[in-house]
């Protein structure tokens, strides 16, 4: 008399190997452990599709099993030295599911669990709080949000600061640029937020990152400019353009619509600034150490577990060559494309770039996307990728 087997498919190919051998059925049902009616379904379904008809979505995922002791306690151990001081990357180190997955994987241990298991495991021994799923807000206005499919699809600009260091007097900022899809950062210290300063870090970033072809930002006015200046385009616009980079500018003040960098601001923030840091080199040299922390070491679940890092590495990805130089200086108008997010005023208009478009209040409070062609010297309004208006754009000086 064979073992009894609790896999499912095991089950089910053994009860069909004892069929064929001439067992009765009864005595079947009682070596597998399951009733005549599971017993003749499957029989049927084996007669009629052979050995393929017995794999399908199974019962057994309606009630997951308990996993092993010994890996409940892996699972556990795990978490806890993630956490524990002595583990180099705690302060910046990912402690969540995606991390001991990532580590168990390494390990060589299989069967390698989900997730959810892991997730289930954390919650059971306390060491995590179970998600709340919450319902979304209803909204009656499409925001055109930039996709990401890929690495280097989209780029997220953002400027942290003022900082101080300890005793010192001395403004400080952090300049972050992230990845949307694999969450890629690029970390530097500046002593301003003025266009140079913005310039030599967007050249740092294409190095290291790549170029994107899309880079998100807000409506800073060392971003777009200031006043009727902006007409004509800033000098960052004008670098993105030179470079193949298309700026997208989110809805003035709406920072959550640059989320993914505003989030990982939130995130590495009070974990950096906990030390009090007396020298602008030790800050640096700490952003850098976070940020290979982050690149290196971070499991991301939409690259399937892989770190960024890892990932990337799988990728052709362009990057700036490490000598060159980014010109700071102001440069004629390529041809291009800007694009400006803009939410249609109560009276029907949209301001960007200093001036105001008339749209029409059917359109009042619905988000559009103005696009800017600077070879054709046009900008062109979309609504849910229709055309509702388009304008010829003059102001610009090459």
């Amino acid at each position: 008399m064979e073992t009894i087997m609790n896999d499912e498919f095991s089950d089910r190919h053994q009860a069909i190997r004892l069929r064929l051998a001439g067992t009765p059925v009864a005595d079947i049902c009682r070596i597998v452990g399951r009733s005549a009616d599971w017993f003749h379904r499957w029989w049927r379904r084996y007669r009629a599709e052979g050995v393929s008809g017995l794999y399908d979505t199974t019962h057994v995922s309606a009630q997951p099993r308990r996993i092993s002791a010994d890996l409940e306690r892996s699972i556990v151990n795990i978490r806890q030295r993630l956490e524990s001081p002595r583990y180099a990357n705690t302060r910046y180190g990912l402690v969540g599911a995606s991390a001991i997955q990532a580590e168990l994987k390494a390990l060589h241990i299989r069967p390698l669990p989900s997730l959810r298991t892991i997730e289930r495991v954390l919650s059971r021994n306390g060491l995590s709080l179970p998600k709340v799923k919450l319902s979304r807000f209803v909204s009656s206005h499409t925001y055109p949000t930039p996709q990401a499919d890929e690495s280097n699809d989209l780029h997220q600009l953002d400027v942290v600061g003022p900082i101080h260091l300890k005793g010192k007097r001395t403004r400080f900022y952090i300049l972050v640029c992230r990845d949307a899809f694999d969450s890629a950062i690029c970390l530097r210290l500046a002593r301003s937020r003025r266009m140079d300063a913005l310039l030599i870090f967007l050249g740092e970033c294409w190095k290291s990152l790549g170029r994107p072809a899309r880079l998100q930002l807000d409506n800073g006015r060392e971003f777009a400019g200031w006043g009727p200046s902006a007409r004509s385009l800033s000098r960052l616009i004008r670098v993105c353009l030179r470079f193949g980079v298309e700026p997208v500018f989110i809805p003035p003040a709406q920072p959550q619509r640059n989320g993914g960098v505003e989030h990982f601001n939130g995130w590495f923030q009070p974990r950096l600034l906990q030390r009090r840091f007396t020298t602008a080199a030790a800050l640096s040299r700490e952003l850098l150490r976070l940020q290979d922390v982050v690149n290196a070491s971070h499991p991301q679940r939409r690259l399937g577990g892989l770190t960024p890092a890892q990932y990337r590495r799988r990728r052709k990805l362009q990057h700036l060559p490490a000598r060159f130089v980014v010109p700071t200086d102001v440069l004629p108008i390529a041809a291009g494309r800007v694009t400006f997010i803009r939410q249609v005023s109560a009276h029907g208009r949209i301001h960007l770039l200093g001036l105001t478009f008339k749209i029409g209040r059917r359109l009042k409070h619905q988000y559009l996307k103005a696009t800017l062609d600077t070879q054709r010297r046009r900008l062109t309004f979309y609504l849910n990728g229709r055309i509702v208006k388009r304008l010829p754009y003059p102001h610009l000086t090459y």
